[in-house]
């Protein structure tokens, strides 16, 4: 592991403490300490532990029915609970509401290592368990079965066979972040996390303690200490959506990140380590934001080892009609096939926020609907918008339906972007490039 394991002791004998304390601290444990059972509800409720060491008479109380309190909330988290000889039914007992394993005092530190070990290789199955169980419940995504998304699944396939840095570019809204997960559940590191976060609206210090963590007193607010982001994708995948978003002092230190797999808490001198993937979304062009000196073109040409484009909606027309009855099918709406009626509505429309948009619109009509099958009267925000327009016409037809329907958005939230940009199912960043990319051509 590239951690220290952590061990909470729920002791109120200081001497037992300070001897237990040394021993782990010795055999490379991380270890800390508490005296009663509010104390030590407190540490697992601020803190990560991998075992917990319980002395059951403690000054607040016996922890004989604390133990299910704690299993309630945490049921992956082993207890080792600490006993005299005269007690040893009770400790039963314990076992019995949860804890994995009873000692008895005087404790013997081969018999206390030896609990330890059983405990931490319990918790690392519990964890691969409920892993295991989240990916068996996990339903295969509909990406579409255009000839864009065939090739887009062939290097996606290539893509999980290997553990290069991806950038996914492409629109928002398209499906970057499904792409991704779909990559990891499909790559050797399946078994370990998945750990996304969306750099956009993130800066300074907030971002970096989400990347890196921080320990207690590191700065104003770091009032405990906390794992980041980066530590907690160890063997697993990152995946950094809008990492375009991200500020250039930030991209310095991810780069040195990337190439030596290695990082420092905020507030630590210890430099620690991380066998991460890294997966990148951004729904910017990288290599113009790098001339214009707004993107580090070092990070750029570091992180695109491995581009896959993901197409809008609007350049896959023909993925339309099997995305929407995916889609219903998740929302529980049972009348299926949907009439041609709806399905020419859906494919005349230049969805400018792609795939999301799509799906808010069609959970909208299913509400609209009340059970009833879905009409074009169930789709407010396309309902007269269907251009006359043939199978064979350009794509500027569209652009020129999207502008349209954007401005009448805008108008309706009177001139608000966020707002309108939320009505959209688009970023506001893309709205406002969209509406720029209108004054240009005007």
């Amino acid at each position: 592991m590239s951690y220290h394991q952590s061990i909470l002791i729920v002791e109120d004998d200081e001497a037992a403490t300070f001897g237990y304390t040394r021993f782990l601290s010795g055999n490379g444990y991380s270890v800390k300490g508490a005296s009663t059972l509010k104390e030590a509800s407190a540490a697992i409720d601020a803190g990560l532990f991998d075992t917990i060491i319980l002395d059951l008479k403690l000054p607040d109380g016996n922890a004989l029915h604390w133990i299910p309190q704690q299993k309630q909330a945490y049921p992956q988290l082993p207890i080792i609970v600490i006993t005299g000889m005269g007690d040893i039914p009770t400790a039963v007992q314990a076992t019995k509401n949860g804890a994995e394993y009873f000692l008895t005092k005087p404790v013997e530190m081969d018999d206390l290592r030896e609990a330890l070990e059983k405990c931490l290789e319990l918790n690392m199955l519990r964890k691969k368990s409920i892993i295991q169980q989240r990916l068996s419940k996990s339903e295969e995504p509909c990406f579409g079965t255009s000839a864009e998304i065939a090739e887009l699944l062939t290097y996606a396939e290539l893509a999980a066979r290997n553990d290069s840095v991806i950038l996914l570019q492409g629109e928002t809204g398209t499906g970057k972040g499904v792409l991704a997960k779909w990559i990891h559940e499909k790559s050797g590191r399946s078994t370990e996390a998945f750990i996304e976060l969306n750099c956009s609206g993130l800066k300074g210090e907030l971002i970096k303690s989400e990347l890196y963590g921080h320990v207690k007193g590191a700065f104003t607010s770091a009032i405990k200490e906390r794992e980041g982001l980066i530590e907690v994708a160890d063997g697993g995948t990152l995946f950094l959506d809008e990492i375009g978003d991200m500020d250039l002092e930030m991209q310095s230190q991810l780069l040195k990140t990337i190439e030596e797999k290695s990082f420092r808490r905020i507030g630590e001198n210890r430099v620690r380590k991380s066998d991460f993937r890294l997966i990148c979304a951004t729904n910017r062009d990288l290599l113009r934001e790098s001339k214009n000196n707004r993107f580090r073109s070092d990070l750029y040409y570091r992180i695109c080892v491995f581009p896959i484009t993901v197409p809008s909606l609007c350049e896959r027309v023909d993925d339309i009609p099997g995305l929407a009855k995916h889609l219903l099918d998740n929302f529980g709406y049972t009348h299926l096939p949907l009439s041609s009626d709806v399905i020419e509505l859906l494919r005349h429309y230049a969805w400018p926020g792609n795939v999301r948009e799509l799906k808010n619109m069609l959970e909208r009509a299913v509400l609209l609907s009340q059970g009833r099958p879905l009409m074009p009267l169930h789709f407010p925000g396309l309902n007269g918008m269907h251009a006359s327009t043939e199978a064979g016409d350009d794509v500027e037809n569209l652009r020129e339906m999207e502008k349209k329907h954007i401005l009448t958005i805008l108008r309706k939230y009177n001139g608000d972007k966020k707002l309108a940009s939320e009505a959209l199912g688009m970023s506001f960043s893309n709205l406002y490039r969209r509406l720029q990319q209108f004054k240009e051509k005007m």
